[in-house]
Formats: structure tokens, C-alpha cells, sequence
């Protein structure tokens, strides 16, 4: 594959310009960042000529590796971070068990977390060192969002990770990850972020908010595919983690990758020491794309664009009455809106006989979204439009009137 091929979108392009790039947003009223975001046509391209390349066997990780080196450039770029701090992994799960096993974990240690408002995939991996006598403090939530105050508080000389989400999953809100992470700094502890809801819609910037790892996966907002994510992890921590898993790729070595020089090694000095053989070419080719286009608009121009839409989406639910999730603190707010009560239901339905007739009016309307914890959630990036926030409304004023 030509990595010339790679191009990103005029700086200047309009966002009417930006949404006629994604067949998805013309098929559907496409709400559903949260779950999976949609690929642009040039990133289907980039996709399709490494899959061509494989087909007629014209490829070589030669010729491919400068994709993966686009990749660690333009997530460092996005969130502040150097490429040498970027590791290709498979998943969010996958960055985050990589950074939990790369510590050498002692009887008395223990590991903050927030409680209920995580993501399964960042609950499970800590609870599960339990069986190395590592405590797992969950502080729970104050009202709907992440309490970072709390999070801070409970962190001590023997705490060897702090975790929490930017954006939660639902309800939606964004995390105060600056005041978790100075309080970490100044116990030594490592903070480590799930940025899935956030990375190519937000701004994030991982020296502001004193981030010292990040996981993301490429399927959300950066516009990629499923089974590719990144790694972020510091300088300052890079040499002091060790990963559990290790092969030729994660090692400090100056011939062809599938030579033996000493079994005597090193890890390498960079985020490489994480990554364990080949990484999804496919989704490396297609990353690569969505963030060129991604960066070349700015997510400083996405953030606003979304957050408007957004809000545009909140008022008009609530004129009609209907359950909107709000923060306590309007900062807080993010690019998802969601709706109901959090916990009357599950990823299928809500216990509320409204909602559930609003959910089969906007499935039957063509519009993509999502159920969690009995939140319907819908999300926004830089190929939303106003036609979205009015369709949804425009379902629910109709399925409401319905009822009456």
C-alpha cells in the first residue's frame, strides 16, 4: 500500500462538507458514537487497499510499517503525547490489563477505582488481582458522575493505580481527571484513563489532565475500526512498567524481527515494549485515514460542533417532558445525551413503558442509538447535523402524542 495515499481533509471544510465524506450519516440518523462510530469514505479506502494488497500479495511490513507510524503520530498529536508513548493494541480491555500486569503487585497494595459508573472491562481486570492480596477501594459515585474529590481522597502511599473513565458510558458525563491526577502525582500512584468516550471528539490533553497511561480503541470516536486500540503510556512510567507478555516485537533490538540477537534483552525504551507481534493492518490502515481526517479539522472544531448538537438535542427533549440525564456541574456535560432513569433496565429495554415506545419509534424511524443500564443514549461528532437533533425530537413529540 502507498502511505501517499493517506489524505487528510481540508482544515477549512465545512461541516455540510465533512458529513457528505460518511454514507452512514444519509442512511441513517446515525446517534450511536457511544457503541461504534462510522467510517468516512477515504478511510474505507485506505481499508480496502491493504486488503488489496494482502489479495494480490503486493504488501510487506516494509512497505506498511510507515501506517502504524501515522497511527502513533496523529493519536499523539490528538491528545498531547509524543508517538515514542504510543503502543497498537487490540482494544480498550487489552490497554488497560496491559498497564494492570506490568506492575509488580504486592500483599497490601491497592488499586482506586470508581464504583458503578465504569465499564464492565474496567472493573473486572482489579477485582481480579484480589487474589494477590491487592484491595480494590471502589468509591461510588456522587449522584450521576465520577466523584473525583473521592477518587483523590482515597488514594494512599500504598496505591499503585487510580482509574477512571474521561466520559463515562453512561450517563454520559465527563470526568474531572486533573484533580485525580495531581492527587496520584503526589502519592506516586499511576492514573490510568479509559479515553474510549472521548479520544476524536474531546479535547484531552494528557500532560493537563497529569494523565499517566491512556486506553482507547478505534471503533468510537476516532472513527476506525473494531479490534485495533492505543496505548498511551508517559515517559515517566514507561521504564518503570514491565509487561507481562513478551515477544520480538516488544524488545530493544537492531536486526530483522525474526532474528534472535541475545536472550540477554531489554524492552524497548518506548510504548513498542506493549505491543506483542503483528497489530491489526487492516484497522492500522484505516486508523491511520480517520485520524488524518479527524486532526486536519481539529478536534478543537469537533468538541463544539458535537456539544452543540448535543444540547441542541437535551432542550428539546426536556420541552416535551422526557427524563433528561443532567450533571450537577454543567462543565461536565459531553457529546452524549441520555434519557430515563439509570438502572430501571438493562442494554435491551428500560423499565419505563415510555421510553420503551420512544425506542421502537426511533428504531422504526431509522435512527441509530443505544440502551444502557436503561439509558437510551444517543452521541454526536464532526458529521452530526441539525437534521439529527430534529428527527429525534420529531419522533418523540409523535410517539408521545400517541399516548395520549
Amino acid at each position: 500500500m502507498d502511505t501517499a495515499t493517506l489524505k487528510p481533509s481540508p482544515a477549512s471544510e465545512s461541516f455540510a462538507a465533512i458529513r457528505a465524506r460518511f454514507p452512514a450519516a444519509r442512511e441513517w440518523t446515525y446517534l450511536n458514537v457511544g457503541s461504534r462510530g462510522i467510517v468516512s469514505d477515504g478511510t474505507r479506502q485506505a481499508a480496502a487497499e491493504l486488503i488489496d494488497g494482502h489479495w494480490l500479495v503486493d504488501v510487506a511490513k516494509e512497505t506498511i510499517n510507515p501506517l502504524l507510524a501515522t497511527c502513533r503520530s496523529e493519536f499523539a498529536r490528538m491528545i498531547g503525547g509524543r508517538p515514542a508513548e504510543v503502543a497498537a493494541t487490540k482494544n480498550v480491555s487489552e490497554g488497560l490489563n496491559a498497564v494492570a500486569t506490568a506492575l509488580d503487585w504486592q500483599p497490601g497494595d491497592n488499586v482506586v477505582v470508581s464504583a458503578d459508573l465504569e465499564h464492565a472491562n474496567n472493573i473486572y481486570l482489579w477485582y481480579g488481582l484480589r487474589r494477590l492480596g491487592v484491595e480494590v477501594r471502589a468509591v461510588p459515585p456522587r449522584g450521576t458522575e465520577i466523584d473525583a474529590e473521592g477518587l483523590a481522597a482515597a488514594i494512599d502511599a500504598r496505591t499503585r493505580i487510580v482509574t477512571a473513565a474521561s466520559v463515562t458510558f453512561t450517563p454520559g458525563f465527563r470526568t474531572d481527571l486533573a484533580t485525580i491526577g495531581r492527587a496520584a502525582r503526589r502519592q506516586g500512584a499511576l492514573f490510568l484513563v479509559d479515553g474510549v468516550q472521548s479520544c476524536g471528539v474531546l479535547e484531552l490533553d494528557v500532560e493537563r489532565e497529569a494523565i499517566d497511561a491512556l486506553a482507547t480503541s478505534t471503533s468510537k470516536g476516532l472513527l476506525g475500526l473494531m479490534g485495533l486500540g492505543f496505548l498511551w503510556v508517559g515517559d515517566a512510567w514507561l521504564e518503570r512498567l514491565s509487561p507481562a507478555f513478551v515477544a520480538r516485537t516488544s524488545i530493544a533490538t537492531s536486526g530483522h524481527y525474526s532474528e534472535i540477537e541475545s536472550v540477554d534483552f531489554r524492552f524497548a525504551p518506548t510504548a513498542e515494549r506493549f505491543e506483542v507481534g503483528n497489530p491489526n493492518w487492516v484497522g492500522i490502515a484505516a486508523a491511520a485515514q480517520a485520524m488524518k481526517e479527524i486532526n486536519a479539522v481539529g478536534v478543537s472544531r469537533v468538541e463544539p460542533h458535537a456539544l452543540g448538537l448535543a444540547e441542541a438535542l437535551r432542550s428539546g427533549l426536556e420541552g416535551l417532558g422526557l427524563p433528561v440525564q443532567r450533571p450537577s456541574d454543567a462543565r461536565a456535560l459531553s457529546h452524549l445525551v441520555t434519557i430515563g432513569e439509570r438502572g430501571a433496565g438493562d442494554a435491551y429495554a428500560t423499565r419505563n413503558p415510555t421510553l420503551n415506545r420512544l425506542a421502537s419509534a426511533l428504531t422504526e424511524a431509522r435512527v441509530r442509538f443505544s440502551i444502557r443500564r436503561g439509558l437510551l443514549r444517543f452521541g454526536f461528532h464532526m458529521y452530526s447535523n441539525e437534521d439529527d437533533v430534529a428527527k429525534v425530537v420529531a419522533v418523540a413529540q409523535e410517539s408521545l402524542a400517541g399516548q395520549r
